[in-house]
């Protein structure tokens, strides 16, 4: 593999690509954070500093603070409340470029956000909602669970997995279980936490490339961090 600076070059052949969305193709978090603190607020709850509320569905974090009778209620008003995030939303670096660059057909987001949650922050960072969506509201059980990158892979096949992108370890080892290759990008979590759940880590998704064959086929090519310059000791 060719080696530029602390980057190591690499290119797989894929089926389709798969993307978290939080932290991964925007830049939500403090919109995120912003709305559960907010939420608390009201329920009454108080939120342990440094709770991460990154990477599971609302359904999991809530039941953590409020008894399950309130539970329904709960989520009605926290999706209202992330319906219109106060805080700015926007594309992080490569998200729309390579958004542009995958055919259509070959593309999902996957993400532990309620349905109307996750459409309102894509339409927030002006991405087109994707041909495939899938979220919280779509699954059963939640990242670090398998079932919702399996639910989200519809055309591998013939031994040519997808590659999923995350930004959280729930979210890696959710995508690694349903036979996707992760590609790690820090920022919630640093690289060395990504290093040993992802295939590869790349700096932000401007170091991703999508390569269309005539015949249909799709390869992905990378400048992924040297494991070496990011120990995970």
């Amino acid at each position: 593999m060719n080696r530029i600076d602390n980057k190591r070059a690499i290119e797989w052949e894929v089926s389709e690509f798969l993307f978290d969305m939080d932290g991964t193709l925007l830049d939500s978090i403090a919109a995120v954070e912003q709305a559960w603190h907010e939420w608390a607020v009201e329920e009454g709850v108080t939120i342990p500093d440094g709770e991460s509320f990154h990477g599971r569905t609302s359904r999991d974090l809530a039941a953590a603070f409020v008894p399950e009778e309130r539970i329904t209620a709960a989520l009605l008003r926290l999706s209202e409340i992330e319906q219109h995030p106060r805080a700015p939303v926007t594309p992080l670096p490569g998200a729309l470029e390579l958004l542009a660059a995958v055919p259509g057909d070959r593309c999902a987001v996957v993400t532990s956000a309620a349905r109307l949650v996750a459409q309102a922050r894509l339409a927030a960072g002006g991405i087109a909602p994707p041909a495939l969506l899938i979220t919280g509201d779509d699954v059963t059980r939640g990242k670090p669970d398998p079932e919702p990158y399996r639910t989200g892979t519809r055309w591998a096949r013939n031994g040519v997995p997808p590659v999923a992108f995350e930004d959280t370890v729930a979210g890696l080892r959710s995508a690694r279980s349903a036979g996707c290759l992760t590609v790690g990008l820090p920022g919630t979590a640093t690289a060395a936490e990504l290093q040993a759940h992802a295939d590869a880590v790349v700096t932000s998704l401007a170091d991703v490339a999508v390569i269309v064959g005539t015949d249909g086929s799709l390869r992905v090519r990378l400048h992924a961090l040297d494991p070496l310059s990011h120990p995970t000791v």
